[in-house]
C-alpha cells in the first residue's frame, strides 16, 4: 500500500500538468500584462524594488529606470505589492484585460517602520495582516537583514509572543506562545519540515538566510498544515521567480557577509536570480563557521563553592560549529502556468557541551526536493505540489566530538518523507475566495544507531481540507475544516521493551477554524479567531526507550498516548497609520491530552544504573496570555517601540492539576529607541538605535521541567547550576547606514549585543544548568545587491 502512495503522490504533479496543457489549447488569447514604475517621493527611480503578485507566485524587480513588467497574466484583478528596503511598502489592485497591458505607478515613502503589505500563510488567499482574522506576524526587508542569525529561533525572537530555546548560537528552537517542537509546524514555502523535532536541542534544520521573509501564525494552524500545528506555524518564503521579458537576459544578485565577535563566527552568503525568455533560475548559498561562545569572566563554582554558581564561565568549550546551506530553483512559464522545481540542502556539524565538561558531537543533513505548479484556470488556480525530504541525524557517543563522526556514532536516525498536495484556489465568487484540497504524506523512519531513541516505522496520513473567506468593505470572515486519517506501523525490536513486536494502529482527527476581522476605521481593526488543532503522538512519544545524550537523561515512551486536541481562542486590536503600528492580543489555548515528560526514577522500565529518568504521560492543560506591541514614529528623526509578552499555564486535570507546564517562557518587556540621522557624506539614511530587554524571574516546573535536575528535588544533588532563573536586563546598541553603488543601496549594520557584558542565565537557555548565557558581542553585517 505504501509504495502505491508514493507513486500516487508523484502522479499528482504529472496529472495536473496534463490538465494545464488542456487549458493551454483553449486559452492562448486570454492573457494580458502589467507594466509599472516605482519612484520615491522625489520622483527618482527605485532600482531593485521587489514586485510581488502573491496569489500567483509571480514577481519582478525594477530596472535602473525603476520600471518593471509582468507578462502572460490571465484577465482578472491582481494584488500587486511593492517592497523596497527602507521604504513603506504599498499594495494596489490592478485590473488586467485580455490582450492589453495595464499600467500602474507606485510612489514609496521612506519610513523607519517597515511593514509587510500582504501575508500568505494561514489564510486561504493573500491578505493584509491588519485585516486578517488570524494573528500573523512577519519580518522582512532591512529588519530581517539585521536580525537574521544562524538559528531560526534567534532570528524571530524579538516578535511579541515568540521566544527562543537556545543551546549556544548554533541551535535555536522557536517557541510560539509556549508551544514548540512537535506542536508548531516549520514550513519552507509551504512545505512542512521534519527534523526529529521532539528534542529540546533539536532545532529546525533550515537557514533563515535563504528566505525573503518569515511569516508566523500565532495560534492553531492545523486547518491548513495538519498535525504538529496546534500551536502555530512558521513559514519561510523565498523570493518569487522574476521571469524576463523578451529574449533579454535579466539577473539580480546579492552578497552578504557577517561577523560575530563573541564566538568568532564568520558568515558569507550569496543569492542570485537569472531569467531569459520564459525560464528563470534562482539560488542561495551560505557558509558559516564559528568557535566557542564566551560568557562574562566570573569565578566558576569550583572556585566559589557557592551553590547554584555556574560550573563553566568565560570560553565555553565544545560549542563550535560549521555549516554550509543552500538552495537552487528552476522555473518555466508556459501558457498553462508557472512550473518549478526546487532543491534545498542543509549541512551542520557542531558540538554540545555536557555537564561533565566533555563534548557530544552532532552531524545534521537535511535535503528537500520539491516540484510545484501554479496554473490559472479562469477564476481558479490549480496548485499541485510534491516534495521529498531526507533528514539524517547522527550523534556521537557522550564524550566524543563531531570530529569523531561517523565512526563513533551512537544515535543514527534516517527519515524519508514524501508529500503530495493538491489545492484549488479560487478568487472572488459571490464575494467568496478560498481554497480546498487534499494532502497525502508518507513518513518512513529508520533507526540504524545503537540507542533506541525513536523506533523504526512508517505512517501514511491522508487529509481533506477547505478554507473560505468572505469580504466586504468593513468585515472579513473566514472559516474552514480539515479531516486527517493516519495509519502507522512500528517495527518490533528485541532491545525495546515497549515494542517487543510490530504494532499497527490508526488515528484520525477533525480540525477547523472560524474568524472575523472588523474595520473600526481605516486604521483600526478588531479581530477574533477560534481554531481547533491536533497533534498525533510521535514515534518518540510512544516508544522512546534509551539515553538521550543531548539532555543527559534516560527517556521512556508511553504506547497508550492519545491525540492532543487544542481549542485556541484569541482576540486582537490592531492599529496602523502613517506614523504608528500597534497591536494587542489576548489568547487562551485549551489542550486536551497534553503530552509531557516527568521525572520517573521509579518507573518499572527504568534501568537500575540510570541517574535521571523521565517518562511520558498526558493530561489536560490551559495556556492563557497576552501580547502587546507598539512602534511610533514620533518625529521624522525619532522612532519609539516596545512590546510585552506574558503566559500563564497549568495542568487542568488528573494528579497533575494546577501544576505549571514545562518550558513556559518568563514574562518579557522589550523597548527600542531609534534615531534617524541626517546623511553623513556618502552614508545615506543612517540610524542609531538602543534596545532594552527585561526578562522576569522564572521557577522551573518541578518534576515536569527538562533540565530540572539542576534544581533540588530531582535525582542526586547537583550543587552547581540552576533550572529556575533570576530576572535580568540587557542593553544593545547599533548603527546602520546605506551606501549608493550604481543606484543600488549597500546596507551596513553594526551592533553591540549585551553591551554591559551582563552575567545572566535565560530560562530557555539549555546551558543554564552549568554555564552562563553569552556575554558581549560585536556584530557586523553588510548586504550588497546587484542587478541589471
Amino acid at each position: 500500500m505504501y509504495s502505491s502512495i508514493k507513486r500516487w503522490s508523484t502522479a499528482i504533479l504529472i496529472a495536473l500538468v496534463f490538465i494545464g496543457n488542456i487549458n493551454n489549447v483553449f486559452s492562448q488569447s486570454r492573457y494580458g500584462n502589467i507594466e509599472g514604475l516605482v519612484l520615491n517621493i522625489e520622483n527618482e527611480p527605485l532600482v531593485g524594488a521587489n514586485i510581488i503578485l502573491p496569489n500567483v507566485e509571480r514577481g519582478a524587480a525594477t530596472n535602473k529606470q525603476g520600471e518593471f513588467i509582468i507578462t502572460q497574466l490571465f484577465a482578472g484583478t491582481y494584488q500587486v505589492a511593492v517592497k523596497f528596503i527602507g521604504y513603506k511598502s504599498e499594495t494596489k489592485n490592478v485590473n488586467v484585460n485580455a490582450g492589453e497591458t495595464s499600467r500602474v505607478q507606485f510612489k514609496l515613502r521612506q519610513s523607519a517602520i517597515e511593514s509587510e503589505p500582504v501575508v500568505i500563510t494561514g489564510s486561504p488567499i493573500a491578505v493584509d495582516p491588519l485585516n486578517s482574522p488570524q494573528d500573523i506576524s512577519s519580518i522582512s526587508g532591512r529588519e530581517k537583514i539585521r536580525l537574521q542569525s544562524t538559528s531560526l529561533g534567534k532570528t524571530i525572537e524579538s516578535i511579541p509572543g515568540i521566544y527562543n530555546m537556545s543551546a549556544g548560537s548554533v541551535a535555536g528552537k522557536p517557541i510560539i506562545r509556549g508551544q514548540t517542537g512537535e506542536r508548531i509546524r516549520i514550513l519552507s514555502d509551504g512545505v512542512a519540515q521534519e527534523y526529529q523535532q521532539y528534542g529540546e536541542r533539536h532545532a529546525p534544520n533550515i537557514d533563515p538566510y535563504n528566505a525573503e521573509r518569515v511569516e508566523i501564525i500565532k495560534g492553531a494552524a492545523s486547518l491548513l498544515y495538519g498535525s504538529d500545528a496546534l500551536g502555530g506555524a512558521i513559514n519561510l518564503i523565498p523570493y518569487r521567480f522574476h521571469i524576463a521579458t523578451g529574449e533579454k537576459t535579466e539577473f539580480n544578485t546579492s552578497v552578504t557577509t557577517a561577523y560575530h565577535s563573541n564566538n568568532n563566527e564568520y558568515m558569507a552568503g550569496a543569492k542570485f536570480g537569472v531569467s531569459k525568455g520564459k525560464v528563470g533560475f534562482k539560488g542561495a548559498l551560505v557558509r558559516r563557521s564559528a568557535g566557542n561562545f564566551h560568557t562574562p569572566e566570573l569565578a566558576p563554582f569550583s572556585q566559589t563553592g557557592k551553590r547554584g554558581d555556574p560550573k563553566f564561565t568565560g570560553e565555553i568549550d565544545h560549542t563550535d560549529f560549521e555549516q554550509i546551506n543552500g538552495s537552487f530553483s528552476a522555473g518555466v512559464l508556459t501558457t498553462a502556468g508557472l512550473f518549478s522545481i526546487n532543491y534545498d540542502h542543509y549541512y551542520n556539524e557542531n558540538n554540545f557541551l555536557l555537564p561533565q565538561g566533555t563534548p557530544i558531537g552532532l552531524r545534521l543533513q537535511n535535503q528537500i526536493v520539491s516540484a510545484k505548479a501554479n496554473m490559472p484556470l479562469g477564476r481558479f488556480i490549480l496548485q499541485p505540489k510534491f516534495s521529498y525530504q531526507r533528514n539524517h541525524r547522527q550523534a556521537a557517543k557522550p564524550g566524543q566530538s563531531r570530529d569523531s563522526l561517523p565512526d563513533s556514532v551512537n544515535v543514527d536516525l534516517v527519515l524519508d518523507v514524501y508529500t503530495g498536495r493538491f489545492e484549488v484556489v479560487h478568487t472572488k465568487i459571490s464575494d467568496f475566495s478560498g481554497t480546498f484540497g487534499a494532502e497525502i504524506k508518507y513518513y518512513d523512519h529508520e533507526n540504524i544507531g545503537i540507542v533506541p531513541l525513536q523506533p523504526t516505522g512508517h505512517f501514511a496520513n491522508f487529509a481533506l481540507f477547505g478554507f473560505e473567506e468572505w469580504q466586504s468593505d468593513k468585515i472579513t470572515l473566514n472559516f474552514g475544516a480539515r479531516f486527517d486519517y493516519r495509519s502507522q506501523q512500528f517495527l518490533g525490536s528485541s532491545t525495546n521493551p515497549l515494542l517487543p513486536e510490530d504494532d499497527k494502529r490508526t488515528f484520525s482527527s477533525l480540525s477547523g477554524a472560524i474568524g472575523t476581522a472588523y474595520k473600526l476605521s481605516k486604521m483600526l481593526t478588531a479581530a477574533a479567531n477560534i481554531g481547533r488543532g491536533f497533534r498525533t503522538p510521535s514515534f518518540y512519544n510512544m516508544y522512546v526507550h534509551g539515553y538521550h545524550g543531548g539532555v543527559f537523561a534516560y527517556q521512556i515512551g508511553n504506547p497508550e498516548l492519545d491525540n492532543e486536541i487544542s481549542l485556541d481562542l484569541n482576540a486582537s486590536l490592531r492599529l496602523r497609520n502613517e506614523r504608528a503600528e500597534a497591536s494587542a492580543t489576548i489568547f487562551q489555548n485549551r489542550i486536551r491530552n497534553y503530552i509531557f515528560l516527568y521525572s520517573a526514577p521509579d518507573h518499572p522500565l527504568a534501568p537500575e544504573n540510570e541517574t535521571f529518568v523521565f517518562a511520558h504521560d498526558q493530561a489536560d492543560a490551559i495556556l492563557t496570555g497576552l501580547d502587546f506591541s507598539v512602534k511610533y514614529n514620533v518625529f521624522d528623526w525619532l522612532v519609539l517601540g516596545g512590546n510585552y509578552s506574558f503566559i500563564n499555564s497549568e495542568f487542568s486535570s488528573g494528579t497533575h492539576k494546577e501544576n505549571e507546564l514545562p518550558l513556559m517562557p518568563a514574562d518579557r518587556v522589550c523597548g527600542e529607541v531609534k534615531f534617524m540621522l541626517p546623511n553623513i557624506s556618502i552614508a545615506k539614511s543612517p540610524y542609531l538605535f538602543f534596545t532594552m530587554k527585561y526578562v522576569g524571574d522564572k521557577s522551573a516546573a518541578g518534576i515536569y521541567e527538562p533540565f530540572g535536575q539542576f534544581d533540588d528535588g530531582i535525582g542526586p544533588d547537583i550543587p552547581f547550576g540552576v533550572a529556575s532563573t533570576d530576572a535580568y536586563s540587557l542593553v544593545n546598541i547599533g548603527f546602520g547606514f546605506d551606501l549608493k553603488v550604481m543606484k543600488m543601496p549597500v546596507n551596513f549594520d553594526l551592533e553591540l549585543t549585551n553591551l554591559l557584558d551582563k552575567d545572566y542565565r535565560d530560562f530557555l537557555d539549555t546551558y543554564k544548568g552549568y554555564a552562563l548565557s553569552p556575554g558581549r558581542s560585536v556584530n557586523f553585517k553588510a548586504n550588497l545587491p546587484i542587478g541589471n
